[in-house]
Protein backbone atom coordinates (compact mmCIF):
# COMPACT_ATOMS: atom_id res chain seq x y z
CA UNK A 1 0.00 0.00 0.00
CA UNK A 2 2.61 2.58 1.10
CA UNK A 3 4.48 2.13 -2.56
CA UNK A 4 1.54 3.85 -4.45
CA UNK A 5 0.86 6.37 -1.73
CA UNK A 6 4.00 7.45 -1.79
CA UNK A 7 4.14 7.19 -5.63
CA UNK A 8 1.36 9.51 -6.11
CA UNK A 9 2.63 12.18 -4.15
CA UNK A 10 5.38 12.18 -6.41
CA UNK A 11 3.19 12.84 -9.68
CA UNK A 12 1.01 15.27 -7.25
CA UNK A 13 4.11 17.14 -6.84
CA UNK A 14 5.36 16.91 -10.45
CA UNK A 15 2.12 18.19 -11.95
CA UNK A 16 2.45 21.11 -9.32
CA UNK A 17 5.93 21.44 -10.82
CA UNK A 18 4.49 20.89 -14.27
CA UNK A 19 7.45 18.51 -15.22
CA UNK A 20 6.50 16.03 -17.39
CA UNK A 21 9.62 14.09 -17.11
CA UNK A 22 8.67 12.68 -13.43
CA UNK A 23 5.18 12.39 -13.88
CA UNK A 24 5.95 9.70 -17.27
CA UNK A 25 9.05 7.68 -15.15
CA UNK A 26 6.07 7.40 -12.24
CA UNK A 27 3.01 6.41 -14.66
CA UNK A 28 5.22 3.67 -16.06
CA UNK A 29 5.14 1.86 -12.38
CA UNK A 30 1.90 2.96 -10.85
CA UNK A 31 0.47 1.21 -13.90
CA UNK A 32 1.51 -2.13 -12.51
CA UNK A 33 0.28 -0.98 -8.89
CA UNK A 34 -3.23 -0.24 -9.70
CA UNK A 35 -4.65 -2.37 -7.85
CA UNK A 36 -8.24 -0.77 -7.36
CA UNK A 37 -10.92 1.15 -10.01
CA UNK A 38 -9.47 4.49 -9.12
CA UNK A 39 -5.76 3.86 -9.44
CA UNK A 40 -6.62 2.64 -12.36
CA UNK A 41 -9.11 5.70 -13.39
CA UNK A 42 -6.09 7.57 -12.60
CA UNK A 43 -3.48 6.49 -14.52
CA UNK A 44 -6.02 6.63 -17.41
CA UNK A 45 -6.32 10.20 -16.62
CA UNK A 46 -2.89 10.48 -16.65
CA UNK A 47 -2.11 8.53 -20.02
CA UNK A 48 -4.90 11.19 -21.63
CA UNK A 49 -2.58 14.22 -19.99
CA UNK A 50 -5.98 15.28 -17.82
CA UNK A 51 -4.28 16.27 -15.26
CA UNK A 52 -6.63 18.84 -13.97
CA UNK A 53 -9.15 15.45 -13.20
CA UNK A 54 -5.94 13.30 -12.45
CA UNK A 55 -4.96 15.46 -9.17
CA UNK A 56 -8.06 15.71 -7.94
CA UNK A 57 -8.32 12.48 -8.59
CA UNK A 58 -5.38 12.05 -7.05
CA UNK A 59 -6.00 14.02 -3.91
CA UNK A 60 -9.18 11.94 -2.66
CA UNK A 61 -7.38 9.13 -3.07
CA UNK A 62 -4.60 10.09 -1.03
CA UNK A 63 -7.19 11.07 1.72
CA UNK A 64 -9.02 8.18 1.72
CA UNK A 65 -5.94 6.28 1.94
CA UNK A 66 -4.06 8.45 4.79
CA UNK A 67 -7.19 7.31 7.39
CA UNK A 68 -6.35 3.89 7.31
CA UNK A 69 -2.57 3.66 6.43
CA UNK A 70 -0.29 3.35 9.49
CA UNK A 71 2.44 6.16 9.88
CA UNK A 72 5.86 4.96 8.76
CA UNK A 73 9.03 6.80 10.47
CA UNK A 74 10.62 8.14 7.49
CA UNK A 75 14.11 7.93 9.23
CA UNK A 76 13.68 3.98 8.59
CA UNK A 77 12.64 4.25 4.99
CA UNK A 78 15.93 6.11 4.77
CA UNK A 79 18.15 3.79 6.49
CA UNK A 80 16.57 0.88 4.87
CA UNK A 81 18.11 3.01 1.60
CA UNK A 82 21.04 3.40 2.80
CA UNK A 83 21.94 0.27 3.55
CA UNK A 84 20.68 -1.15 0.24
CA UNK A 85 23.15 1.03 -1.04
CA UNK A 86 25.96 0.25 1.36
CA UNK A 87 24.95 -3.86 0.70
CA UNK A 88 24.98 -2.68 -3.62
CA UNK A 89 28.36 -1.50 -2.78
CA UNK A 90 29.58 -4.48 -0.75
CA UNK A 91 28.02 -6.72 -3.53
CA UNK A 92 30.08 -5.32 -7.00
CA UNK A 93 33.46 -5.15 -4.56
CA UNK A 94 33.05 -8.71 -3.59
CA UNK A 95 32.39 -9.44 -7.39
CA UNK A 96 35.50 -7.40 -7.81
CA UNK A 97 37.78 -9.64 -5.85
CA UNK A 98 36.10 -13.10 -7.26
CA UNK A 99 36.97 -11.80 -10.83
CA UNK A 100 40.80 -10.86 -9.90
CA UNK A 101 41.32 -14.58 -7.98
CA UNK A 102 39.34 -15.80 -10.98
CA UNK A 103 41.69 -14.40 -13.26
CA UNK A 104 44.62 -15.03 -11.17
CA UNK A 105 43.35 -19.35 -10.81
CA UNK A 106 43.26 -19.06 -14.75
CA UNK A 107 46.33 -17.93 -15.10
CA UNK A 108 47.98 -20.63 -12.39
CA UNK A 109 46.34 -23.04 -14.12
CA UNK A 110 48.07 -22.35 -17.65
CA UNK A 111 50.95 -21.67 -15.90
CA UNK A 112 51.12 -25.03 -14.42
CA UNK A 113 49.79 -26.99 -17.49
CA UNK A 114 52.45 -25.22 -20.01
CA UNK A 115 56.03 -24.85 -17.26
CA UNK A 116 54.87 -27.67 -15.10
CA UNK A 117 56.79 -31.00 -16.92
CA UNK A 118 59.82 -28.27 -16.88
CA UNK A 119 59.51 -27.15 -12.98
CA UNK A 120 58.97 -30.87 -12.25
CA UNK A 121 62.35 -32.04 -13.70
CA UNK A 122 63.82 -29.44 -12.17
CA UNK A 123 62.12 -30.00 -8.34
CA UNK A 124 63.51 -33.97 -9.18
CA UNK A 125 66.85 -32.77 -9.88
CA UNK A 126 66.89 -30.19 -6.24
CA UNK A 127 65.80 -33.57 -4.69
CA UNK A 128 68.23 -35.60 -5.79
CA UNK A 129 71.16 -33.56 -5.54
CA UNK A 130 69.59 -33.17 -1.83
CA UNK A 131 69.46 -36.35 -1.63
CA UNK A 132 73.28 -36.85 -2.50
CA UNK A 133 74.19 -34.48 -0.15
CA UNK A 134 72.57 -35.99 2.45
CA UNK A 135 74.43 -39.21 1.55
CA UNK A 136 77.75 -36.95 1.47
CA UNK A 137 76.99 -35.43 4.74
CA UNK A 138 76.08 -39.14 5.99
CA UNK A 139 79.38 -40.57 4.82
CA UNK A 140 81.08 -37.88 6.58
CA UNK A 141 79.47 -38.00 9.59
CA UNK A 142 80.77 -41.93 9.54
CA UNK A 143 84.21 -40.76 8.68
CA UNK A 144 84.25 -38.60 11.84
CA UNK A 145 82.72 -41.27 13.98
CA UNK A 146 85.20 -43.46 12.76
CA UNK A 147 88.18 -41.08 13.10
CA UNK A 148 86.98 -40.26 17.08
CA UNK A 149 86.59 -43.68 17.81
CA UNK A 150 90.41 -43.92 16.74
CA UNK A 151 90.89 -40.99 18.77
CA UNK A 152 89.83 -42.49 21.52
CA UNK A 153 91.89 -45.57 21.21
CA UNK A 154 95.02 -43.34 20.89
CA UNK A 155 93.97 -41.09 24.17
CA UNK A 156 93.59 -44.70 25.88
CA UNK A 157 96.55 -45.99 24.52
CA UNK A 158 98.78 -42.26 25.29
CA UNK A 159 97.46 -42.81 29.05
CA UNK A 160 98.83 -46.12 29.37
CA UNK A 161 102.13 -44.80 28.30
CA UNK A 162 101.67 -41.81 30.29
CA UNK A 163 101.15 -43.90 33.28
CA UNK A 164 104.33 -46.23 32.38
CA UNK A 165 106.63 -42.86 31.95
CA UNK A 166 105.71 -41.81 35.38
CA UNK A 167 106.02 -44.36 37.57
CA UNK A 168 109.49 -45.26 35.65
CA UNK A 169 110.46 -41.39 36.49
CA UNK A 170 109.31 -41.66 40.11
CA UNK A 171 112.06 -44.70 40.04
CA UNK A 172 114.98 -42.95 39.24
CA UNK A 173 116.95 -40.54 41.32
CA UNK A 174 115.30 -37.03 41.36
CA UNK A 175 118.67 -35.32 40.40
CA UNK A 176 119.78 -37.72 37.81
CA UNK A 177 120.24 -37.04 33.51
CA UNK A 178 117.94 -40.21 33.38
CA UNK A 179 115.65 -38.28 35.50
CA UNK A 180 115.33 -35.20 33.45
CA UNK A 181 114.72 -36.62 30.36
CA UNK A 182 111.90 -39.19 31.73
CA UNK A 183 110.34 -35.39 32.91
CA UNK A 184 111.01 -34.21 29.21
CA UNK A 185 109.40 -37.19 28.30
CA UNK A 186 106.35 -36.98 30.52
CA UNK A 187 105.32 -33.31 29.34
CA UNK A 188 105.66 -34.79 25.42
CA UNK A 189 102.76 -37.47 26.53
CA UNK A 190 101.05 -35.00 28.70
CA UNK A 191 101.09 -32.56 25.15
CA UNK A 192 99.94 -35.38 22.86
CA UNK A 193 96.98 -36.40 25.27
CA UNK A 194 96.02 -32.67 25.30
CA UNK A 195 96.05 -32.81 21.92
CA UNK A 196 94.45 -35.88 21.27
CA UNK A 197 91.58 -34.65 23.67
CA UNK A 198 90.84 -31.47 21.78
CA UNK A 199 90.54 -33.19 18.60
CA UNK A 200 88.50 -36.14 20.09
CA UNK A 201 86.10 -33.28 21.81
CA UNK A 202 86.07 -31.57 17.99
CA UNK A 203 84.99 -34.47 16.18
CA UNK A 204 82.62 -35.78 18.95
CA UNK A 205 80.69 -31.93 18.32
CA UNK A 206 80.57 -32.22 14.61
CA UNK A 207 78.98 -35.94 14.59
CA UNK A 208 75.52 -34.69 14.05
CA UNK A 209 75.61 -31.04 13.69
CA UNK A 210 76.24 -30.84 9.77
CA UNK A 211 73.85 -33.50 8.83
CA UNK A 212 70.83 -32.72 10.38
CA UNK A 213 70.62 -29.09 8.17
CA UNK A 214 70.83 -31.97 5.07
CA UNK A 215 67.92 -33.82 5.72
CA UNK A 216 65.99 -31.27 6.55
CA UNK A 217 67.08 -30.06 3.11
CA UNK A 218 66.16 -33.60 1.53
CA UNK A 219 62.74 -33.63 3.37
CA UNK A 220 61.92 -29.91 2.33
CA UNK A 221 62.63 -30.72 -1.43
CA UNK A 222 61.01 -34.25 -1.70
CA UNK A 223 57.75 -32.15 0.37
CA UNK A 224 57.75 -29.33 -2.43
CA UNK A 225 58.05 -31.85 -5.21
CA UNK A 226 55.22 -33.81 -4.12
CA UNK A 227 53.08 -30.52 -3.54
CA UNK A 228 54.18 -29.55 -6.87
CA UNK A 229 53.26 -32.40 -8.44
CA UNK A 230 49.99 -32.76 -6.74
CA UNK A 231 49.16 -28.74 -7.89
CA UNK A 232 49.93 -29.54 -11.78
CA UNK A 233 47.62 -32.64 -11.63
CA UNK A 234 44.67 -30.44 -10.27
CA UNK A 235 45.54 -28.14 -12.68
CA UNK A 236 45.58 -30.52 -15.65
CA UNK A 237 42.10 -31.74 -14.17
CA UNK A 238 40.61 -28.90 -14.07
CA UNK A 239 41.67 -27.73 -17.64
CA UNK A 240 40.89 -30.59 -19.45
CA UNK A 241 37.56 -30.50 -17.84
CA UNK A 242 37.41 -26.80 -19.24
CA UNK A 243 38.95 -28.43 -22.45
CA UNK A 244 35.46 -30.41 -22.74
CA UNK A 245 33.03 -27.05 -22.57
CA UNK A 246 32.71 -24.75 -25.61
CA UNK A 247 34.12 -21.57 -25.49
CA UNK A 248 30.53 -20.12 -25.06
CA UNK A 249 29.79 -22.31 -22.19
CA UNK A 250 32.63 -21.54 -20.77
CA UNK A 251 31.99 -18.07 -20.33
CA UNK A 252 28.45 -18.86 -19.36
CA UNK A 253 30.25 -20.90 -16.27
CA UNK A 254 32.28 -17.97 -15.86
CA UNK A 255 29.53 -15.29 -15.80
CA UNK A 256 26.97 -17.94 -13.87
CA UNK A 257 29.09 -18.51 -11.03
CA UNK A 258 30.02 -14.40 -10.58
CA UNK A 259 26.34 -13.78 -10.83
CA UNK A 260 25.27 -16.49 -8.30
CA UNK A 261 28.30 -15.40 -6.07
CA UNK A 262 27.22 -12.45 -6.16
CA UNK A 263 23.25 -13.57 -4.71
CA UNK A 264 24.43 -15.61 -2.11
CA UNK A 265 27.76 -14.90 -0.66
CA UNK A 266 27.62 -15.29 3.24
CA UNK A 267 28.61 -11.47 3.80
CA UNK A 268 25.67 -10.06 1.45
CA UNK A 269 23.01 -11.89 2.65
CA UNK A 270 20.63 -11.27 5.97
CA UNK A 271 22.25 -13.07 9.61
CA UNK A 272 19.35 -15.65 9.45
CA UNK A 273 20.35 -16.72 5.80
CA UNK A 274 24.05 -17.17 6.59
CA UNK A 275 23.60 -21.05 7.00
CA UNK A 276 21.74 -21.96 3.98
CA UNK A 277 24.26 -19.32 1.83
CA UNK A 278 27.40 -20.82 3.05
CA UNK A 279 25.76 -24.52 1.61
CA UNK A 280 24.74 -22.94 -1.51
CA UNK A 281 28.44 -21.40 -2.14
CA UNK A 282 29.70 -24.96 -1.46
CA UNK A 283 27.10 -26.29 -3.87
CA UNK A 284 28.35 -23.55 -6.28
CA UNK A 285 31.70 -24.03 -6.15
CA UNK A 286 32.13 -27.71 -6.43
CA UNK A 287 30.04 -27.07 -9.35
CA UNK A 288 32.36 -24.55 -10.80
CA UNK A 289 35.32 -27.41 -10.13
CA UNK A 290 33.07 -29.71 -12.17
CA UNK A 291 32.49 -27.62 -15.20
CA UNK A 292 28.60 -28.11 -14.56
CA UNK A 293 26.75 -25.49 -16.25
CA UNK A 294 23.43 -27.05 -15.84
CA UNK A 295 23.89 -26.93 -12.05
CA UNK A 296 25.17 -23.33 -11.66
CA UNK A 297 22.48 -22.45 -13.86
CA UNK A 298 19.82 -24.26 -11.60
CA UNK A 299 21.28 -22.72 -8.62
CA UNK A 300 20.76 -19.42 -10.26
CA UNK A 301 17.26 -19.97 -11.00
CA UNK A 302 16.52 -20.75 -7.31
CA UNK A 303 17.91 -17.84 -6.46
CA UNK A 304 15.69 -15.64 -8.19
CA UNK A 305 12.49 -18.00 -7.73
CA UNK A 306 12.62 -18.69 -3.86
CA UNK A 307 15.62 -17.32 -1.82
CA UNK A 308 15.59 -13.33 -2.75
CA UNK A 309 15.46 -11.26 -0.99
CA UNK A 310 18.25 -12.31 0.53
CA UNK A 311 20.06 -9.08 1.65
CA UNK A 312 19.20 -7.20 5.14
CA UNK A 313 17.47 -4.48 3.55
CA UNK A 314 15.10 -6.25 1.85
CA UNK A 315 14.32 -8.23 5.73
CA UNK A 316 15.12 -6.08 8.13
CA UNK A 317 12.47 -3.43 9.73
CA UNK A 318 14.01 -2.80 13.00
CA UNK A 319 15.92 0.53 12.66
CA UNK A 320 18.43 -0.20 14.74
CA UNK A 321 18.93 -3.42 13.82
CA UNK A 322 18.84 -1.77 10.43
CA UNK A 323 21.98 0.73 11.71
CA UNK A 324 23.79 -2.02 13.36
CA UNK A 325 23.68 -4.41 9.95
CA UNK A 326 25.00 -0.71 8.48
CA UNK A 327 27.67 -0.98 10.31
CA UNK A 328 28.77 -4.58 9.85
CA UNK A 329 28.28 -4.13 6.11
CA UNK A 330 30.60 -1.09 6.25
CA UNK A 331 33.57 -2.81 8.40
CA UNK A 332 33.13 -5.78 5.20
CA UNK A 333 33.18 -2.95 2.65
CA UNK A 334 36.77 -1.75 4.69
CA UNK A 335 37.75 -5.36 5.13
CA UNK A 336 37.77 -5.82 1.24
CA UNK A 337 38.97 -2.62 -0.03
CA UNK A 338 41.99 -3.33 2.19
CA UNK A 339 42.14 -7.30 0.40
CA UNK A 340 41.72 -5.76 -3.03
CA UNK A 341 44.49 -3.22 -2.33
CA UNK A 342 46.89 -5.87 -1.16
CA UNK A 343 46.05 -8.10 -3.75
CA UNK A 344 46.45 -5.24 -6.40
CA UNK A 345 49.99 -5.00 -5.08
CA UNK A 346 51.15 -8.93 -5.03
CA UNK A 347 53.23 -9.97 -7.94
CA UNK A 348 51.29 -12.38 -9.46
CA UNK A 349 48.60 -9.49 -10.12
CA UNK A 350 50.98 -7.14 -11.77
CA UNK A 351 52.43 -9.74 -13.86
CA UNK A 352 48.76 -11.32 -15.10
CA UNK A 353 47.20 -7.39 -15.39
CA UNK A 354 50.30 -5.92 -17.17
CA UNK A 355 51.19 -9.05 -19.43
CA UNK A 356 50.34 -8.39 -23.15
CA UNK A 357 51.43 -11.23 -24.90
CA UNK A 358 51.32 -14.31 -23.22
CA UNK A 359 52.94 -16.39 -25.35
CA UNK A 360 56.23 -14.49 -25.43
CA UNK A 361 56.36 -14.40 -21.75
CA UNK A 362 55.95 -18.12 -21.47
CA UNK A 363 58.75 -18.63 -23.44
CA UNK A 364 60.79 -16.62 -22.28
CA UNK A 365 60.33 -18.60 -18.96
CA UNK A 366 61.01 -21.94 -21.14
CA UNK A 367 64.08 -20.53 -21.86
CA UNK A 368 65.24 -19.54 -18.21
CA UNK A 369 63.57 -22.83 -16.82
CA UNK A 370 66.10 -25.04 -19.29
CA UNK A 371 68.95 -22.68 -18.32
CA UNK A 372 68.02 -24.18 -14.28
CA UNK A 373 67.21 -27.32 -15.28
CA UNK A 374 70.49 -27.84 -17.32
CA UNK A 375 72.88 -26.55 -14.32
CA UNK A 376 71.17 -28.67 -11.85
CA UNK A 377 72.17 -31.71 -13.90
CA UNK A 378 75.56 -30.25 -14.27
CA UNK A 379 75.64 -29.93 -10.52
CA UNK A 380 73.98 -33.60 -10.04
CA UNK A 381 76.65 -35.22 -11.86
CA UNK A 382 78.97 -33.58 -10.23
CA UNK A 383 77.99 -34.69 -7.01
CA UNK A 384 77.42 -38.29 -8.09
CA UNK A 385 81.03 -38.46 -8.93
CA UNK A 386 81.84 -37.60 -5.76
CA UNK A 387 79.36 -40.03 -4.42
CA UNK A 388 81.29 -42.67 -6.35
CA UNK A 389 84.59 -41.75 -5.13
Amino acid sequence: MSTPIKRLEIIKNAIELEDDDIIESQLARLKSEAFDEELQAIVVALEQKNYTGAIAAIARWLQSQRAVTPWRDPQLAASKLELKALEERLRDLIDRRNARVQQLDEFNDIYLTRLGPLMSQILALRKTLAELNLRRQQAEARRREADYRRCQQYVAQAVEVLTTLTQHWRDLPADSVQAAAARKHLQQQSNLIANLLAEAQELETGLTREEEPARQARDEANDEYEKYREQQHEAEIRLRKGKALSEEDQNELKRLWRQASKLCHPDLVADDLKDEANAMMVQLNQAKQRGDVKAIRSLVARLHQGLEPLMASDRLNDLTRIRKKMAQVREQIDTLMSELAELEKEESWLLVSSLSNMEAYFAQQEKALHEVRASLEHQVSEAQLDDVA
